[in-house]
Formats: C-alpha cells, sequence, structure tokens
C-alpha cells in the first residue's frame, strides 16, 4: 500500500532550504580548518626536508672538494717519483720539493714521504704559521730532526729531536703498503699547543711492481666545523659529522671535540659523548633504534622526540673508495617552523566560525523569502492535483518565481486538452529512447570484445613468434661462441642469427603496429644523457653509411641540453629507423643529421634538476633519390614502400608508419619535404624537459668470450614451460661453470627452490598450473626467500608486463629473445660475480693493431703541430675526436693515409697507452721530414 500524505514523512520547506545550505557550510568550514592545519604541517615537513638537504649537500659539496686536496698532492707526487722526478734519497732535493708543496695547500698541515730503507722527509706547518723540514735517515743514527725551514726551503736550525725513529712501524706506513692503494686513516687529534681533528692520506707508489716508497698527507679538519657554523638551520639547527665508528668529526657548534687523556694527550670523542644534548641524543637514538650507524648507508631522513619536542633528522653518507665512510647528521627543531603555522592556523579556524555564523543568518533569511511564495504554488499545485484545474494564482517580489506562477496558470489551461497527446508521446520516447540504449549497449560490448581480443592477439603472437626465435637466437649466439666450428659453419651460424634478427624486427614491427592500433601502447618517459644518445645513434648509421661510400655529417647544437626526459627507448626507434632510410635511400653525398634548440622556456619546480622546457628540432637531410608528391601522400601509409623495387625487399613498409604514430604520442608530428632525384628532409619538434647536470651511468661491453667467473660454483634455477627457452639457457650457462635446474612451471619450481636453494631463479611469466606472477608472489611472502634474486625473462610486448614483474618482486627483466650480452651483464650485476675470459688467439690480434703491417716501410707523418693535437687528446682519453681528425688527415693528403689508419685503428680499440707511445716516438724527433719506421715502435 502506498503512504498518503497523512502518513509520509514531511519536511518544511524552510528547514530544506536552510539545513543543507548550512551544513554545507559547515562541512566546507571544518574541511578548510584542517586542510589548514594539514597543509601546514606537510609545508613545514617540506620546507624543513628541503632545508636539511640543501644543508647536507652543500656540506658534502665542501667535503669532496676538501678531501680532494690530499689525494691530488699524492697523485702529483706519485708521478713524480714514477718519472724520477722526486726521490728520497735525494734529501735536500726532496725536502725543498715538499717545502714550496706545502705552501700551495692552506689545509694540508704535513706532507711526508717514506722509502723501505726508513728514510723520512717532511715539511710541516707549525702552529706559530712557519714551516719546518723533518728529516730521518737510518744510515745516520735513525734520529728524527724537526728544522725552521729558511725562505729557500732549506733546513736552518734545529727544534726538535726524536731518538730511534722508524717510518716503517708506523701505522699509515703499514696500512698503506698493506692495502697497495690509496687510503684514509682513522681521525685523530693533533698534539699542539690547540689540539686539532687531522685525517692523513697515504699511498704507497709500486713501479713495475715493485714498492718504492710511501707517501703521507696529513689534512687539518678543523675548518670543517667553521663552515658548518657558517650554515643557518632555522633558528636552532644544529649539524655535525661522525665516522661510522661513533666518533665526532665535526659539529656546528664548535664544541670541544676530544678530551684530555691521563697521558696528557687528547683523545677524540665519540658523538655520545658530546656536550651537546642535541648531538648526544640523536648519536644515541642512531645507535639503538637504527641498528647502528653501520646500517645507515643511504640517504634518509626521519622525525624523532628529544625532551618532548619534535626534531626533523636527515643523514647523508659520504664515502670513497679510499675507505672514508662518514655520516652527514642535520638536526632542526619542529617548533622553529610550527610557531607562526599554528598561529596562521587559529586565525583561519575563527575566520571559518565566523563566515559560518554569516551564512547561516543568510541561509534563513533567503529561505523566508523564498519559501513563502512557493508554498503558495505548492498549495495551488494540491488543488490541481484534485481535478481544480481552475486556479489563478499572483505573486510578487522574485521575478523567477513570477514567471513560475504566469507558467502554472497556463500550465492548468492547457493541462487538459494536452495530457492524452501527452501521455502517447510520453510512450513513443520511451520506446525510442530503449531502442537507443540497446544500441549503444550492444555497441560498447562489440568495441570492448574487439579490444579484448586485440589485447589477446598480441599477448599469444608475442609469445608463440618469440619462442621459437628465442631458440633460434639463443642457439645461433651459442654456436657463435664456440671455438670448434669451421670458418665456413661459423659463417652459416652467423647468416642464421642475422636473418633470425631480421625477422625479430619485422615482427617487433608488425606487433608496434598492431599495439599503436589496438591503443596498447604507451610511453615511459626517463632521464638520459642526451649528447650520448645521440652519438650512439649517430655511430650506428655512420657504419651504414660507410658501408656505401657515402658522407655521414652529425651536426649538434652546442646549446642542447646535458640531459632530456622522453621514452629513450622509442625516440631512438624513430630516429635510427629515419635515418636509416635516409642511407638506403642515398647512393652518393651525403646523409646529415641536425639537432637543435629552436625554443626555449622555464618552468617552476620543487626540485633544480629538471627545470626548464626546450623545443628541440630533429632533422634528417639526404642527397638521395628523392619523391614525387604522390610518392609523399603514401609513404606515412602502413605497408607502402616507394622508390625502386630492390629498395622495397629490403623493409616491412611499417616504419614510417609506426615512427610517425610514436611521434604523434609525442605530441609533435614528422613533416616531410623532397624533390624527385635531389634528396629528402624529414623533420619533427619536441618539447623536452631538460636538466643541466647528469652523471653518466656505466655501461657494459662484453671484453671478449667468456669462459668462466670467479669465486665459487653457482646454481641457477631456470622455470619456463618450453624445453627450448630452458635449453637455450642451460647451454649458454652450464659451459662456463654455472650448475643450471629446470623447472616447467612455478608450481615445481617452488619445490625445486626449496631442494636446491639456488643462488639466483629466472622464470617466464607465462606458464600452466602456476604463473611466473603468482610465483613472485610466494617467493616474497616467505622469510627465507624473500632476498632470493629472481630474474624474469618473457617474450610479452607489452612494457606494462616488465614494470609489473618489477612492481611484483622481480630484481630484473629480461627481454626474449635472450641476447647473451645482456644475460651476462645481468648475472654480473645481480650475483657480483667477475667473468673470466678468453685468452685471444694471437693469429686474431696482430691485425687488430695496424702497426705490424707498415713494418717494412716508412710512415710519413704529420706536421708536430698535428701530433701535438692528437697526443693531448689522446691523453684525454678523447678517442672519438682522434679518429675524427684521422679521417681529415687521409682526405688532405694521401700519403698520411698509413699513419692515419694505425691512429684510428688504435683510437677505436681504446688502446689509449699503445697510441700515446706510438704519438711520443715522432714529437721526440726534429729532423725533416717528418717519418719514423714503424718497425722502432
Amino acid at each position: 500500500m502506498r503512504p498518503t500524505a497523512a502518513n509520509s514523512q514531511k519536511f518544511p520547506l524552510r528547514g530544506v532550504l536552510v539545513i543543507p545550505f548550512v551544513l554545507q557550510i559547515f562541512a566546507a568550514v571544518g574541511l578548510t580548518g584542517w586542510l589548514s592545519l594539514r597543509n601546514g604541517q606537510k609545508a613545514v615537513n617540506d620546507v624543513v626536508t628541503q632545508l636539511q638537504r640543501e644543508v647536507a649537500y652543500r656540506i658534502e659539496q665542501k667535503l669532496e672538494v676538501y678531501l680532494a686536496v690530499p689525494p691530488t698532492i699524492n697523485q702529483i707526487n706519485a708521478d713524480a717519483v714514477s718519472l724520477g722526478l722526486l726521490n728520497s734519497q735525494d734529501l735536500k732535493k726532496t725536502s725543498k720539493y715538499l717545502w714550496k708543496q706545502i705552501q700551495i695547500f692552506d689545509s694540508v698541515t704535513n706532507i711526508a714521504i717514506a722509502n723501505q730503507e726508513g728514510t723520512f722527509i717532511a715539511a710541516e706547518k707549525l702552529e706559530d704559521g712557519g714551516l719546518a723540514i723533518k728529516i730521518a735517515d737510518q744510515l745516520a743514527g735513525g734520529d728524527l730532526n724537526s728544522y725552521a725551514a729558511n725562505q729557500n726551503g732549506e733546513a736552518a736550525q734545529q727544534l726538535t729531536s726524536f731518538p730511534n725513529f722508524d717510518p716503517r712501524t708506523k701505522s699509515w706506513y703499514k696500512n698503506a703498503v698493506l692495502t697497495g692503494k690509496p687510503t684514509w686513516s682513522n681521525v685523530f687529534m693533533r698534539v699542539g699547543v690547540q689540539a686539532k681533528p687531522t685525517i692523513t692520506n697515504d699511498r704507497a707508489i709500486y713501479k713495475n711492481g715493485n714498492f718504492l716508497e710511501v707517501l703521507t698527507i696529513a689534512l687539518d679538519l678543523s675548518n670543517i666545523s667553521k663552515f658548518m657554523s657558517q650554515l643557518k638551520i632555522g633558528k636552532n639547527g644544529e649539524s655535525f659529522i661522525i665516522e661510522q665508528s661513533g666518533k665526532l668529526i665535526a659539529t656546528s657548534t664548535l664544541e670541544k671535540l676530544f678530551r684530555q687523556e691521563n697521558d696528557g694527550k687528547p683523545q677524540t670523542i665519540k658523538a655520545t659523548e658530546s656536550s651537546d644534548m642535541i648531538i648526544r641524543s640523536t648519536a644515541d637514538y642512531l645507535a639503538k633504534y637504527r641498528g647502528g650507524l653501520d646500517r645507515i648507508t643511504s640517504q634518509t631522513g626521519f622525525k624523532i622526540k628529544l625532551n618532548g619536542q619534535e626534531q626533523f633528522v636527515e643523514i647523508l653518507p659520504l664515502s670513497n673508495r679510499q675507505g672514508l665512510n662518514w655520516l652527514i647528521v642535520i638536526v632542526v627543531p619542529e617548533s622553529d617552523f610550527m610557531e607562526q603555522i599554528n598561529a596562521n592556523t587559529r586565525t583561519t579556524i575563527l575566520l571559518c566560525l565566523l563566515a559560518l555564523v554569516v551564512a547561516t543568518i543568510m541561509g534563513i533569511f533567503t529561505s523566508n523569502w523564498i519559501a513563502q511564495p512557493i508554498l503558495r504554488l505548492s498549495q495551488a499545485s494540491q488543488a490541481i492535483a484534485k481535478g481544480e484545474l481552475s486556479q489563478k494564482i499572483e505573486i510578487k517580489g522574485v521575478d523567477e518565481i513570477e514567471v513560475l506562477a504566469e507558467s502554472f496558470n497556463l500550465m492548468a489551461e492547457k493541462l487538459q486538452g494536452s495530457f492524452t497527446a501527452l501521455e502517447i508521446r510520453v510512450e513513443e520516447r520511451t520506446a525510442e529512447l530503449k531502442e537507443a540504449k540497446e544500441e549503444a549497449e550492444n555497441a560498447k560490448v562489440a568495441a570492448e570484445v574487439a579490444n579484448q581480443a586485440k589485447s589477446e592477439f598480441l599477448a599469444n603472437m608475442s609469445h608463440e613468434l618469440r619462442t621459437p626465435l628465442n631458440g633460434i637466437l639463443g642457439y645461433a649466439q651459442i654456436l657463435i661462441r664456440s671455438n670448434n666450428l669451421p670458418e665456413t659453419e661459423q659463417k652459416g651460424v652467423g647468416i642464421i642469427q642475422q636473418c633470425g634478427s631480421h625477422l625479430l624486427t619485422l615482427i617487433n614491427d608488425i606487433l608496434d603496429l598492431s599495439k599503436i592500433e589496438a591503443q596498447k601502447m604507451e610511453l615511459y618517459p626517463n632521464e638520459f644523457h642526451f649528447l650520448a644518445f645521440l652519438q650512439a645513434v649517430g655511430e650506428i648509421c655512420r657504419i651504414k653509411a660507410e658501408q656505401k661510400g657515402i658522407t655521414f655529417i652529425s651536426q649538434f647544437d652546442t646549446a642542447l641540453p646535458i640531459s632530456v626526459q622522453a621514452d629513450e627507448k622509442r625516440l631512438r626507434q624513430v630516429l635510427i629507423n629515419l635515418l636509416g632510410n635516409a642511407v638506403k635511400f642515398t647512393d652518393k653525398g651525403s646523409v646529415t643529421f641536425k639537432v637543435g634548440v629552436i625554443e626555449s622556456s622555464t618552468i617552476e619546480s620543487e626540485v633544480n634538476t629538471l627545470n626548464a622546457i626546450k623545443k628541440i628540432r630533429f632533422q634528417i637531410v639526404d642527397t638521395g633519390v628523392g619523391m614525387s608528391e604522390e610518392q609523399k601522400q603514401k609513404i606515412f601509409t602502413p605497408f607502402e614502400q616507394v622508390g625502386e623495387t630492390k629498395r622495397r625487399a629490403e623493409g616491412t613498409g611499417l616504419g614510417l608508419t609506426i615512427s610517425s604514430k610514436i611521434i604523434e604520442m609525442m605530441d609533435s608530428q614528422i613533416r616531410v619535404s623532397s624533390q624527385l632525384g635531389a634528396g629528402s628532409q624529414f623533420w619533427f619538434d619536441l618539447d623536452l624537459l631538460c636538466a643541466s647536470e647528469f652523471t653518466l651511468k656505466p655501461t657494459f661491453e662484453l671484453k671478449g668470450t667468456i669462459v668462466g667467473f670467479t669465486g665459487n660454483k653457482r646454481k641457477l634455477l631456470v622455470v619456463d614451460d618450453r624445453w627450448e627457452n630452458r635449453s637455450v639457457i642451460v647451454n649458454l650457462l652450464t659451459p662456463i661453470g654455472f650448475e643450471v635446474i629446470e623447472a616447467v612451471n612455478g608450481a615445481e619450481g617452488l619445490e625445486k627452490v626449496n631442494e636446491f636453494n639456488p643462488d639466483a631463479i629466472i622464470t617466464d611469466l607465462v606458464m600452466p598450473v602456476m604463473d611466473g606472477f603468482e610465483l613472485l608472489r610466494r617467493l616474497r611472502n616467505v622469510e627465507k626467500l624473500k632476498e632470493m634474486i629472481v630474474i624474469v625473462s618473457s617474450a610479452s610486448v607489452f612494457e606494462a608486463d616488465e614494470y609489473k614483474s618489477l612492481d611484483a618482486g622481480a630484481n630484473a627483466f629480461l627481454p626474449k629473445p635472450v641476447q647473451v650480452s645482456e644475460l651476462f651483464d645481468l648475472l654480473e650485476t645481480q650475483l657480483d660475480i667477475s667473468w673470466i675470459y678468453a685468452e685471444p688467439k694471437q693469429a686474431e690480434s696482430t691485425p687488430k693493431l695496424s702497426v705490424s703491417n707498415y713494418s717494412t716501410e716508412s710512415l710519413v707523418i704529420p706536421p708536430s703541430e698535428t701530433l701535438e693535437i692528437l697526443y693531448d687528446l689522446a691523453k684525454k682519453g678523447n678517442m672519438k675526436a682522434i679518429i675524427q681528425q684521422a679521417e681529415e688527415l687521409k682526405k688532405l693528403d694521401e700519403k698520411w693515409i698509413p699513419f692515419a689508419e694505425i691512429v684510428c685503428e688504435m683510437a677505436r680499440g681504446f688502446h689509449e697507452k699503445q697510441l700515446r707511445a706510438f704519438l711520443t716516438v715522432p714529437l721526440d724527433k726534429t729532423q725533416e721530414p717528418h717519418q719514423v719506421e714503424s718497425s722502432s715502435l
């Protein structure tokens, strides 16, 4: 039974208008107050974190510059010893050399050298500002005598003498000889009128494998505390530096860093013994609740409570290869920043409450103004509902309600006559809407089915096509590594690998196009070194151009940024495709690769790494066959190829289509201009987020045939349902010393993990019974298997699957078909092993350096100015510039071609020492003409 008007719940119109309005205002006011407090706290956290990191980085930069001095001096002196310019046997010359050297560096307090006979020579700064020379000679009695140095650096008046001084018994000497490499000592207090924290950098010098001498340099660390005391860290913020052993090295409070022992010698103190409460409490917290100072290996920040106050703590580790392990700690009280925030929050809340009261009063007034005429309309509508259609309403005051009343009166007059027609129209419209809704639902279902079908097709095609290719390319790489195949079979295997790689390229093109059409392709921007990226792309296409005998020119704008943020893989794919087409359709002349900045703009950013957007134009110009207007209209159409029939056979006709789609995803467009017989020009512009600095990451490069690895034997588990995929991994890794265990699915893999406890797992994703994702999940949920190294190897075409596997807990991703270099790279990184390479065959190694090829004839040497340029580039290690200089020599004069060929081969092989030696011989000769016998090298 439907409720009647008498028994249904009713709400007055004033209440309906006022209550929601007031509730909204109340909710808005409350939310505003809460957000104000929350945003204030978040702003404080962000500001304090940014301030702490800024201070930590400034201290880190100061330390890096400050601590770079002793190793630099030791390197200079080591070179001087190796060249015979510095010899501890010559006491007078060496002491004068050290005396002059110590005056250059303010922070260095002592520079010394000692040899294996016990001779010791040092230059030392005295506390009164003077300089002293210390000499100990075992042949002269072994006493250490200290002399005041005169203005010529000669020993003058004797100051002190220490009997029976043997440097070979000192810790700095022993540590340097024991480690055999540059190393830092522990921080100690230098004895004097005023004790100062000091550290030494020690280095043993060897020549031709024979030990010569030990160099040591003492560095005064007291200036670090002075620098830190000048840094403003809020009102009461403090900073300090400690060793991982807990010793206090420097503080911004300038407190004493030592205590006086009973024997009168100063001894360094630990941070937990500091007189400053914040430093002492922070160090105690790190030692007790953070697992010890030696567990802190990466930058971290957190909050702690000291004496009832919240403190922000930021820790930045500072370490280097010479054994230095320090921690930079920044502590800032929260109260330094929250006082003003809390005051502002209270003011905001009061204003919000006032706004709430005013809004409530206005809401009540407005509701009364509107409710009265609407109430009259309501009463009239009730009368019409009862059949009294002759209602007349007169309302004055609100224009809109007056119009509503007039309309209401008109409606009452026409309602009776229109009722029947309206009912019919409503029925017809309802039928139309129902039909349209059904059609829309059917179309939506069809689209979803089509997209799902495309996705399933892509996944199945990827797995089914790449799996046999993995076996083909895998075994091709295995056979190429074999030394037992005759040359003919080696060439045949090479052809198999080339054909497989070509087939993989065709498959990738087709799958890329399918992903684009199914809207499954995504871009994954990352930051990378821009110039290195462009040079690598250029070198790939330069090789193809030189094989055809055409000139390849790279023109890169000097204003290009150091690094950019973009999808490096897809941008490389586009550039290589456009450059490859230019080379393919050019038989003579040149191909020019231009990249330049055409527009710049700056953006605001919380982080200063990426702070500018530059519009960069990529341009490829060739002098090839060109295109007609009709051909230009077809080049971006799938499977369309222009030009001669023999050129069409070289590709799929998908490259330009895919490249065009990728550039459109990057919010740009590939443009082309061409003239038949006169060449073509392709270009596109990209807005790239840029950075002003970048650190190049090291890349992996096979140094030869790997035959084993150092250390204990390692066990690997390969989980894959396809035997050919497992067989490739087994036959690649078993010959070089790995024990490889196989499993056909994730469930069997789990059993073998518990049975054999492998060092690492290589697993597929798509498998029956249990797939790779479930295997990862179960491994990461078992405490003892949480740290197990897992490499996912999949034939999936979706980049998302790579990211999903990494998110699920995989340590790395290895795409199929498996490339030997990528597999060995991952194993070296994940297992922390070093490869053992086969010794190169003598017959193969001799032609690599062409010097021996000219042993029976004289080389015509270029002028000395050219040689000096080449030698300077060799010292800097700039092999690319050396190759360019050598190529120019070939063009200038044919008689210099043999010389330039030798230089080119040495530079391409990165034989820096041999190249410098080769260039040194003609530089040392002054007679004309510039000739040298190659056999003399």
